[in-house]
Parts: C-alpha cells; structure tokens; sequence
C-alpha cells in the first residue's frame, strides 16, 4: 500500500502508507518526516489516499465517470525511493505523466530503472548529485533527467519544546552549559549508528563521561544483548529501550548537548539535523552525507575508511549491469578506538566556549539549510508548472539546474 500526497495539483509525493509503517516503524517514521517538509515547503499543499487513483468519480451532472488521471493527467508525481510498486505499470497511468524521484542513494533497492525512469531527481545531498551526475553521464540519460541538489531540513523539536514552555522555562533550556559535559545516542531501531563503536569504546574507557544511550527494545534484544553484563557493572553507561512519547523524546533531543551521531551509512541524517537544530555538539563520521551536515568547524569528525557495500548500485562495488563505479563509495568504516580518539579530543582539547561556538555554527547551518530547501521546494514548484506553460520552460530549467 502507497499514501500519496498531492500538493497544489501540480506535485503529488508518493510514500508508504499507516499500513506499511507498523512493520517498519522507524524507516517509515524517516520518511514520513521528509514527506512532511514537503508539504511545509511547498504552498498550498494537501494530502490524499491511494485509493484515489483506484477509484472512479461520479459527476452527475455531464452523466460520467472519470478517474484521477483523467482529472490530473500531466500533474508531476514524486516518489520516495522504490516506493512506486506497480503504480507506474497501471494500464490507466498517463504516458506522459513526469515522474520525480528523492532516492535515499545508500539503499540496496534503487538500480538504473529507477534514475532512468526519473524526469527529475532530488538529491538531498551533495554526495548524491555528484555520484548521480556522473553516473548519468558515464550510462546515458535517455529522458534528460535533471538531478536537482535541494538539500533537505527536519523538523525542529527543541523549538517544539520550547514553545509550550513559560518564557522562563524556555529560556533556562535555550541556554546550554558546555561546561556539564555527558553525551548522548539516540539509536531507535537503526543498525547503521554506530552504536557497536560506541559501546566498546566506553567500556574500555571508564573515565569517559557519562553516556545516556537510546534504543529499541527489540534492536537491543538482537544486536546488544551479550552487553548486558558490561552495561550492568559500568559507571558511565545508561541505556534507555522503552518506548518515549514523541513529548518526551522531544525534551531528550532539546536538553542535549553533546551528541554522538557516529553513522555507517545515511540517506541524509536526520537525527544529526535533529541535534543541530537543538543547539548541540555533535560527533559524527568523516563520510558523506554525515559530514556534510557536520564538519571539524561545527562540531567533531571521527577518523573514517569510506568505501561501499556490493548491494548499493552507486557505491562503486555493485556488480549489477549499469552500476556506478570509479567513486570513494558511502559506508563509514571505524573502530571504537577512533570514535575514542575523537571524543577524548574534544573532552580534553577543546574549551566550553569552543565547543558552544563550533554548535552555535551547526545551528545556523540548519537554518541555512532550511532556507535553501524551502527555496528549492519553490522552484520546484514553478517547474512543474512548465508543463502546462512551455513558454517558461527555457528559464525555469537552468533554474532547477543549479
């Protein structure tokens, strides 16, 4: 099952429905979020069901039946990765209805029929654009697909927070002390956070500060279950696997200050956006997209070995027909000892003030991100609507090309 989101009749975001979401919560969770910025972005925007594609619709005044694609025929369509299924094969899909693709480039799904059944694509990262320009233009690009690099924004809970508190509660947690130094993690059910790289380096180091860790139960029980002797006889470790209200995780992330976000992999990073919106340190890795959202003069930057997984076709290891090769790859290689040497770096190296100041920047940078995203979500919108006014065609293109 598909929800679809449509929005002004000129977009219509494609993304797994309540359905699909109780199987894989957290993914879903990710991409329900991205969808929501689009449709904050994007003016005039609504939501509507699949089943609006599969119904007919009475119009009992001119005695007929018409479908959503006889009402929307050339409405662009965006779609969230591989989340299509068998939409695109209806026999009632429009031939010449555009198709907009926001792929996440690390997951194992996407292959060349995807970009290539694409008119747009929207990278929400720079290592996504470059990987896909090149690859578009080592393979061909039959259908002059344009790759569009909008960057993307989260939704701000610290500012949530906030605003249901007094003005002097809101202020007192608006005022971080960088001096009371404890870090935290926020894993929910991912694998690809670090968290094996975390753990062992706070077990070998007992001096390291206190450390509040996040998890699911059921992540927990499958991957971390033999630590549990460790965690019981550690003093600076806590982990955290009930389940938090989205109230009560919102206040976690707000009250934070120092943040590990040590990912393998990410399509984009939200919960790095997440702690830069919060006014946080943060530590991630020296891979990309992690550190293009955080980099040494925002925040600190583990010592990383990039390469690839086979699965992803644009990693540069696929063996599949058409995949990208020639390129440094997406997967963030570490040991606990360099996510240590990071932590003790910024613990006994750097000042509070310092500190304050490189999070301080972070924060801006979300700013700034969101702006940009916002923008690019409007001429987005203006692209789209070239298709029923070609005259505008020629400027609104190299617009979106940049």
């Amino acid at each position: 099952m598909l929800a679809l989101w449509s929005i002004a009749t000129e977009l219509t975001l494609v993304t797994p429905d309540g359905n699909y979401l109780n199987s894989e919560l957290q993914r879903v969770l990710v991409v329900a979020e991205a969808a929501a910025e689009f449709l904050q972005n994007v003016l005039e925007s609504r939501m509507l069901p699949r089943w609006v594609l599969e119904v007919k619709f009475e119009d009992k005044a001119r005695n007929r039946s018409v479908t959503y694609h006889d009402l929307c025929p050339n409405t662009p369509m965006i779609f969230f990765n591989h989340y299509w299924e068998d939409l695109l094969d209806a026999p009632d899909w429009p031939a010449a209805k555009p198709l907009y693709l926001m792929p996440n480039v690390e997951m194992y799904e996407l292959e060349s029929e995807h970009y290539w059944r694409a008119d747009v694509v929207l990278c929400k990262t720079a290592v996504c654009a470059r990987y896909l320009r090149q690859w578009f233009e080592e393979e061909g690009n039959p259908r002059s697909t344009r790759v569009l690099y909008s960057r993307h924004t989260t939704s701000n809970l610290a500012l949530t927070v906030r605003d249901a508190m007094s003005a002097h509660e809101s202020a007192a947690l608006s005022k971080k002390n960088f001096s009371d130094v404890s870090f935290l993690h926020t894993v929910g059910t991912s694998i690809q956070k670090g968290t094996q790289q975390v753990l062992d380096c706070w077990f070998s180091r007992s001096d390291l500060p206190r450390l509040d860790l996040y998890i699911n139960q059921e992540l927990y029980d499958g991957a971390f279950k033999d630590y549990d002797g460790h965690i019981a006889n550690s003093t600076n470790i806590i982990v955290y696997t009930g389940c938090l209200m989205p109230g009560e995780f919102g206040h976690v992330i707000a009250e934070g200050r120092y943040f590990l976000c040590p990912s393998v992999v990410e399509g984009y990073g939200h919960y790095i956006n997440q702690a830069r919106s919060a006014n946080a340190f943060i530590v991630t890795t020296d891979a990309a997209p992690m550190n293009e959202l955080i980099t040494p003069s925002s925040g600190a930057i583990v010592r990383t070995n990039v390469g690839a997984y086979n699965e992803q076709f644009l990693g540069g290891l696929s063996p599949v027909e058409y995949a990208l090769r020639n390129v440094s790859g997406l997967v963030a290689g570490f040991s606990p000892d360099n996510l240590c040497e990071a932590v003790l770096d910024v613990v006994g190296n750097t000042t509070p003030e310092e500190r304050e100041h490189r999070a301080d920047k972070a924060l801006q940078q979300y700013y700034f991100d969101t702006v940009f995203f916002a923008q690019k979500m409007r001429e987005l919108w203006q692209f789209a609507r070239t298709q029923s006014h070609p005259s505008r065609h020629h400027f609104l293109r190299r617009a979106l090309e940049i």
